[in-house]
């Protein structure tokens, strides 16, 4: 029994060391977009189009 708590426990050691390298990656993206205000403009304005298709999803959910 105890060998596996020392499996689980290092499987989530490894799983958290790779989520802290994913989220470090993530963050190094959003701040090389913030630098850049043609890549940040083109992000945004596909955000806010995205929001409108989702708006009319909705409606069309709330509407049935």
């Amino acid at each position: 029994m105890a060998k596996t708590n020392k499996v689980s426990a290092s499987v989530a050691m490894r799983e958290r060391d790779w989520e802290a390298e994913d989220d470090l990656r993530t963050l190094q993206r959003a701040m090389e977009i913030k630098n850049d205000p043609a890549r940040l403009k083109r992000a945004q304005d596909l955000a806010k189009e995205k929001l409108q298709e989702m708006a009319q999803v909705a409606g069309q959910v709330a509407g049935s």
